[in-house]
């Protein structure tokens, strides 16, 4: 395999910012890609995309090329990272740790769901209302397959449903925290990708739902957030961004429901 290491991504937020932490920790040399895609970058001509890639549940998520091998679905790109590449050991441990790791993504998918939803009727969904409709509506009509079509639509038309997103957030919280009540990191005793991957989704709730993610109804989330704030590898990642607000930057992504 050719070591060519390249990674297409946005703003170091949500799912992009999951690949761009664990790059860090590896300290990995990779070409930054950088694609907008509140711009439909990702269907420009000569985007690198396979049949995984157009139908994965992140639909504008990242993609990472290692030579000729594609991988697109950010916790999966995790799990490669971690796997395929040198440095500092990110796997979660032994089999259970294992399990408990992708028992936590599949959980937090969800939660990932719904924070996308809450994140884009603020921040993007103001800005799309802002172009020329017709010239939107001339972009979204290209987009394949439906599905993701779809989502585009609802979030323009105002069909996203925030009451319904916000409501499904307890649950999935009260979870993570007893979670980190039990053990310092989410698959355990060490820090390992489950980390990342919750932290991704996590570190914007404090400003999209302060009401549930604070030192009062949410204290170990709240550690944990500030634990990885600490940590250098986030810092580089963060420092990534060109808006200097990553935090307000998000994309459709799938329907909670997708998530099992």
């Amino acid at each position: 395999m050719s070591s060519r290491l390249e990674l297409y991504h946005w703003e170091p937020n949500t799912y992009f910012l999951k690949p761009l932490i664990a790059l860090e920790e590896k300290a990995a040399q990779f070409t930054s890609r950088w694609f907008d895609p509140t711009q439909f970058e990702q269907f420009a001509p000569g985007f690198p995309h396979n049949t995984e890639s157009d139908l994965q549940l992140e639909r504008e998520g990242p993609v990472l090329v290692h030579g000729d091998t594609l991988i697109s679905s950010s916790f999966f790109m995790l799990e490669y990272i971690a796997e395929a590449l040198p440095g500092v050991e990110l796997r979660p441990g032994d089999a259970f740790a294992h399990y408990r790791a992708r028992a936590s993504a599949q959980f937090l998918g969800g939660l990932g769901a719904d924070v996308s939803v809450l994140g884009c009727i603020r921040y993007l969904a103001p800005v799309l209302k802002s172009r020329d409709p017709q010239a939107l509506k001339s972009r979204l009509d290209a987009i394949q397959p439906q599905e993701r079509r779809n989502a585009w639509a609802a979030l323009i038309d105002g069909t996203y449903d925030e009451k319904l997103a916000a409501s499904r957030l307890p649950f999935s919280l009260s979870r993570v925290e007893q979670t980190l009540g039990s053990t310092p990191w989410l698959a355990g005793s060490d820090y390992s990708i489950a980390d990342i991957d919750a932290f991704a989704l996590l570190r914007s709730l404090p400003t999209l739902a302060p009401d549930l993610v604070n030192g009062r109804e949410t204290p170990r989330i709240v550690d944990f957030l500030d634990r990885m704030h600490e940590r250098p590898a986030v810092k580089r990642a963060l420092a990534l961004s060109r808006s200097g607000k990553p935090h307000e930057s998000f994309v459709p992504g799938a329907e909670p429901s997708r998530w099992g």
